[in-house]
């Protein structure tokens, strides 16, 4: 599989809202009241761990050996599951003051989708009942697709070193710190625009579990502006976790939580989103072999 990894749409052109009833003026208020813990609060990949261990030395080839294997597991398991996706949406004016908030709740699908040689991330949301489409809700896509920087496809596209042992979520997880190579074209972040498409250039760390080498959480961060898009920064925080399904036994590392923080000059952005409620199918196929028949 060839990656171009995942496309994100970050415009605002137009509007998904109109006049709004008494029942959805409502619902707006209670958004808001919900959406008032979510704060400026992007991270720095580049701020020092105080809590990391090089004790014991960590082997950079083997984890990424064995990250590239769970990654390409990744790359099956997310076409693998339905969820209910909560998004909350917050823009902030440029004196720093919310002047649009909104969240919903939506069933969700993962796909990946062929695309000049390469495959691209795609994402489906149906409202769930109460919840509508709003200009947020489509605003980003393909963020639950980030860990596959480690996929064996991916990985030359970085240069990557181990940064130590950390423990996360009680977990212990080698620290690998990633940048984009300067020699290497963007094939992870591209954001859409009216004149043409911008590649973006990525850092980050990611907490990589030292017991079966999965991606548990991921930071990333842009390494230079985009001036003809007018974003001058950008943070992203995943959180993946172990998701099991009783009735088929079987367990898949799933997105369950997003951050994303898009800062432009003229305003900031914040996207959460969770995901929960999940659904996992698996396509059986059984081949019967017969005796041919007599003529």
């Amino acid at each position: 599989m060839s990656f171009a990894l995942a496309i994100f749409a970050l415009c605002e052109a137009g509007s998904l809202r109109g006049t709004a009833s008494h029942s959805q003026e409502h619902r707006e208020g209670e958004k808001r009241a919900r959406s008032q813990n979510l704060v400026w609060a992007p991270s720095d990949v580049d701020a020092p761990l105080p809590s990391l261990s090089q004790n014991p030395a960590c082997d950079l080839s083997k984890v990424l050996m064995q990250a590239g294997a769970s990654a390409s597991e990744l790359a099956t398991n997310l076409e693998r599951f339905t969820a209910l996706e909560r998004i909350v949406y917050k823009k902030f004016g440029r004196m720093g003051v919310p002047n649009e908030v909104n969240d919903g709740t939506f069933d969700y699908v993962f796909a990946f989708e062929e695309h000049h040689g390469g495959s691209v991330s795609q994402e489906y949301r149906s409202p769930r009942k109460g919840s509508y489409a709003f200009r947020g809700s489509g605003q980003d896509t393909g963020e639950v697709a980030l860990a596959l920087i480690f996929h064996p496809d991916m990985q030359t596209d970085y240069q990557m070193s181990c940064e130590g042992l950390d423990k996360r979520n009680g977990q212990l997880a080698w620290v690998i710190h990633f940048q984009q190579r300067s020699d290497k074209p963007g094939r992870t972040l591209r954001f859409p625009a009216p004149n043409g498409s911008y590649w973006a250039m990525l850092k980050g760390r990611a907490w990589i579990s030292a017991e079966d080498f999965h991606v548990i959480h991921l930071e990333t961060n842009l390494m230079a502006d985009i001036p003809a898009i007018k974003l001058q920064s950008s943070a992203i925080s995943i959180d993946y976790a172990l998701v099991y399904n009783q009735s088929q036994k079987v367990g898949l590392w799933l997105p369950e939580r997003i951050e994303a923080y898009w800062e432009f000059a003229d305003r900031r952005v914040i996207l959460l989103h969770t995901y929960t409620d999940f659904k996992l199918f698996v396509v059986e196929t059984e081949e019967k072999i017969q005796k041919p028949r007599e003529p």
